[in-house]
């Protein structure tokens, strides 16, 4: 991999970052790659938490000119961790600016929580910087709506962190919670704001108490969603997987959680009429795939469903174009969430690779308004069926 021949003027600042396979890491390249400038890179050393995968380099590593792996201990989110990680970032940070022809630029994205918080010590240090601060999700609160809390210490870092707020005229988080300050700090510091819908902005804003400061934010702030790549990264692998003719073959590619399960898919598979579920396959490739190999066998559809791991990031795009259609499905938010606040981030590279997409969604949700090539409601049995039925049925037309 080539390193740009000029220097780097832009620095990004992303407590995860390839070659560490995370959603957070990848999507941080995408954004390194979607401006094409030379960038300086610090992150952590993520090796306890996260493997590598050494074909992430492709997306973005050739506009790297320099790399730091700061070695602290990672964590999602404790204050004893992120403050090494804050000292060390920052005297790394200001090293490389003054060896440099100096940054102009400033990007960090969370998650994870303590990218936002070196991000904010740098920019109190360089306020000429412009400081670009994504958010993936909401931070102070996890998929379910509830609190999500770690205390921070009334330390030095602390004490410097809020009297940067006041001097910017915004009061610092009164409830002594972690993810609080990494929220209110790019509120209130940063230049501009990303959201990948507006729905998770403004399930954001909610929770600031200062109404200007909500406005404050709503005009520093740009939708972005997910960048997709281009049409090369599908065809750079070429994995093993041998499909059954006859078939139309369904992929999932991702994690279960309890907000976004397979029971709806599995139960309309189980009730679907045997001439048409034989005409399909479900390939599930997935995080803890050992737990969902007992609820297809329960349900009597071990002929149907193929169970597998994760595969590497671009065996997965490569996979993407060889389904017949790809399975895509909302945090159920209703129970938690005013709107909907979630765009799944698999969405942006089944959007690049051409396949039909089903997307399982929310009424009045970011993914309800995509372009989807088949979609039913959440939790929705025999609309799931439906949909089955139509794809089993263009299997039989083809």
């Amino acid at each position: 991999m080539t390193t740009p021949a000029e220097p780097a003027r832009d620095l990004v600042v992303s407590y995860c970052f390839p070659p560490y396979v995370d959603t957070a890491a990848i999507i941080a390249a995408k954004r390194v790659r979607e401006a094409g400038r030379p960038v300086d890179v610090i992150q952590n050393e993520m090796s306890e938490l996260r493997p590598q995968d050494e074909s992430l380099a492709l997306i973005a590593d050739h506009l790297v000119v320099r790399r730091h792996e700061v070695p602290t201990p990672s964590r999602f989110g404790t204050w004893g961790a992120v403050v090494p990680w804050v000292e060390q970032g920052l005297d790394q940070a200001l090293a490389w600016d003054r060896t440099g022809p100096g940054y102009k630029r400033l990007y960090s994205r969370a998650q994870f929580s303590a990218s936002h918080i070196l991000a904010a010590r740098i920019k109190l240090a360089r306020p000429d910087l412009r400081w670009t601060a994504e958010f993936s999700d909401p931070l102070s609160t996890d998929v379910a709506g509830d609190l999500r809390y770690h205390a921070v210490r009334r330390d030095p870092l602390l004490t410097l962190l809020g009297a940067g707020l006041q001097r910017a005229g915004w009061p610092p988080p009164e409830n002594g919670n972690l993810f609080s300050w990494a929220e209110e700090l790019p509120f209130g510091l940063a230049d501009e704001i990303l959201f990948t819908n507006e729905h998770q902005r403004e399930q954001m804003l909610e929770a600031v108490a200062d109404p200007d400061l909500r406005d404050s934010v709503r005009q520093r702030s740009t939708i972005a969603p997910h960048p997709t790549l281009g049409p090369e990264f599908y065809a750079h692998a070429d994995p093993e997987l041998t499909l059954e003719p006859g078939r139309r073959h369904i992929g999932y590619f991702g994690n279960f959680y309890a907000t976004r399960g397979m029971d709806t898919v599995l139960d309309a598979l189980a009730l679907l009429p045997r001439e048409q579920r034989d005409r399909l396959q479900l390939h599930l490739f997935a995080g803890a795939h050992d737990k969902l190999i007992p609820l297809v066998k329960k349900r009597g559809l071990a002929d149907v469903v193929q169970v597998r791991p994760f595969v590497g990031f671009l065996d997965f795009l490569a996979l993407t174009r060889r389904m017949d259609v790809l399975l895509v499905n909302d945090a159920i938010s209703t129970a938690s969430h005013t709107r909907n606040p979630f765009l799944p981030s698999k969405w942006s590279d089944y959007k690049g690779s051409g396949t039909p997409v089903w997307g399982i969604v929310e009424p009045g949700s970011t993914l309800s308004g995509q372009d989807l090539a088949h979609r039913s409601p959440v939790a929705h049995v025999s609309a799931a069926v439906q949909v089955l039925a139509r794809i089993a049925d263009e299997a039989g037309r083809r």
